[in-house]
């Protein structure tokens, strides 16, 4: 099992899913997590099972989320993966109650559109949607306007984002709590910039 101790200890689990490596740096994170919470790893999924979704959303998957799928399933990665019977068009959210739903910009009903959601950000509201031409990653914040923001240009970014801040639950000692949310998220501006990682987690 991964312990954090220090800084150096939080692992960044790739550059590009699918390259040499990648699997067993996720397991170990995955296997950790899991660990940590008494709970097993998921079932993973199918091509059949894929393609079946991919039929129902009339688009298809970033190829490095479905390759996640096929390897992990729908694995706790610090975040909720949504099960495919979730995953859908954002602008099919509020259904026939859309005079409810957001006051959307005109910067958002250009992305609209294109949003298919595939993780809820901790059960709040908020989502992260793919683009499903562009396959660009989008985060859907109903507290501010606009209320989608391109965040990643691939799934793997967001991936590896999660699976780097998820290791944060690891520490070795719950004195290290603390530093450990402080070293996972310096690792996270280091990759992606101070300004995405406020705008992600807080």
């Amino acid at each position: 099992m991964i312990n954090i101790e220090k800084k150096s200890d939080i692992t960044i689990p790739f550059t590009q899913i699918g390259e040499c490596g990648w699997e067993t740096r996720v397991r170990a994170i995955l296997l950790s997590v899991a660990e940590n919470w008494e709970c097993s790893l998921p079932e993973v999924k199918t091509e059949r099972e894929i393609g079946s979704l991919e039929q129902r959303l009339g688009t298809a998957l970033p190829l490095n989320l479905k390759l996640f799928y096929q390897t992990f399933g729908i694995a706790d990665i610090g975040e909720q993966l949504q099960s495919f019977d979730e995953m859908g068009w954002l602008k099919d959210t509020w259904g026939a109650m859309a005079e409810y739903g957001p006051d959307f910009s005109e910067q958002d009903l250009a992305a609209l559109p294109f949003m298919v959601t595939f993780s809820d950000y901790l059960g709040n509201g908020n989502m992260f949607c793919f683009h499903s031409e562009t396959k660009e990653i989008y985060y859907f914040d109903h507290d501010s306007k606009p209320y989608l923001t391109k965040m990643f240009h691939c799934i793997d970014d967001y991936l590896k984002g999660c699976l780097v801040f998820c290791q944060s639950q690891l520490f070795a000692d719950i004195s290290l709590e603390r530093d450990a949310e402080r070293w996972a998220e310096e690792m996270l501006n280091e990759l992606y910039g101070e300004d995405v990682v406020r705008k992600w987690y807080y």
